[in-house]
């Protein structure tokens, strides 16, 4: 029986390594915070929900994991739902194009649950994050927030 936990050891040590280094591992605030951090992550790999704005707009675009954009869209309003790593009632921005080798992308999301700043799309900042997509997009400036997403 110790025998066969003393072979196991480092195969379980090695898991509690791999499953600790997920996300923005993180022990501030014990226990709790560090469950609550991996839930922030969790929000952040998928958005769903409805997009209401007092215009007409649309979006037709896809970046198939930035590497090849293809489409066109630009989008202000108003998510309900669960989006950009928050739920609730929230401001978005995107404005995304891309012609297979070369696109741009900005996307913004305003307050909600989480106390994030809000954002004026028309001065990018720190609260927007703005990117060059595509193969020729990641190597022609301008250089900025790579890579997508808000810290949590």
């Amino acid at each position: 029986m110790i025998r066969a936990v003393g072979r196991a050891g480092p195969g379980l040590a090695l898991a509690v390594v791999l499953l600790a280094a997920q996300g923005c591992t993180s022990w501030q605030g014990g226990v709790a915070g560090f469950l609550r951090n991996r839930a922030k992550d969790a929000m952040e790999c998928a958005d769903l929900g409805i997009t209401i704005s007092d215009r007409a707009q649309g979006c037709f675009y896809a970046a198939f994991m930035s590497a090849v954009p293809f489409g066109y869209g630009e989008v202000d309003g108003t998510f309900f739902g669960l989006g950009g790593g928050d739920f609730g009632a929230m401001r978005i921005h995107y404005r995304h194009w891309g012609l297979g080798l070369i696109g741009r992308e900005e996307v913004a999301w305003g307050n909600s649950i989480w106390d994030f700043p809000e954002f004026d799309p028309d001065t990018p900042d720190d609260r927007m994050n703005c990117q060059g997509v595509g193969i020729l997009g990641f190597v022609t400036p301008p250089y900025d927030a790579r890579p997508a997403g808000r810290p949590t």
